[in-house]
């Protein structure tokens, strides 16, 4: 079974697109996340296939919640959704890491082909990773995944200290 995060703050795109992988032969759950620093906090407990964001939300854009997510869980596809496309967009995005990158309004033959072939990219590595587990290789990968969760704990950390202080403002 493969599991996929979908972030978008449209709660329409959140109910509808996850309808999608009813057409997948795969059984693939979906969690949601209406922002990003949800999505990180989600992140931090559950181990995701592939992840699809939204570009445009408030707080964390696409491209920033790209970076953090690679920060902490380099090995996840992300796939970003857009209904701005332009080509600077789509660089700066695969420079980042992304795996791909969808126009909105989103076709959902193509949506659940580019999630199909992502999680498939995932297993593939995550195959090859496991063949390597007991060698050398294998042990240091395990240290570089330890060392992911502190950064993961450090992100989640700076991201709470943001909210606190937007609300603290907010009361102000």
């Amino acid at each position: 079974m493969s599991r996929v995060l979908i972030i978008d703050d449209d709660k329409h795109l959140l109910t509808a697109l996850p309808t999608v992988f009813t057409q997948s032969p795969c059984v693939i759950t979906v969690d949601t996340a209406s922002s990003a620093e949800q999505a990180l906090r989600l992140i931090e407990v559950t181990e995701y296939d592939t992840i699809v964001s939204d570009f445009s939300m408030p707080g964390l854009n696409g491209i920033e919640f790209l970076k953090e997510c690679k920060a902490v869980r380099p090995d996840i596809p992300i796939i970003l959704l857009t209904g701005y496309g332009t080509i600077e967009l789509e660089k700066k995005a695969f420079v980042e890491g992304a795996y791909a990158v969808i126009q909105k309004p989103v076709d959902p033959h193509e949506f659940l082909a580019v999630v199909t072939r992502a999680i498939i990219r995932r297993e593939l590595r995550q195959t090859r990773v496991t063949e390597r587990s007991t060698t050398p290789m294998g042990e240091l990968l395990a240290m570089e995944n330890q060392r992911l969760s502190s950064r993961l704990r450090e992100v989640d950390e700076r991201l709470r200290r943001q909210i606190e202080d937007a609300d603290k403002d907010k009361s102000n």
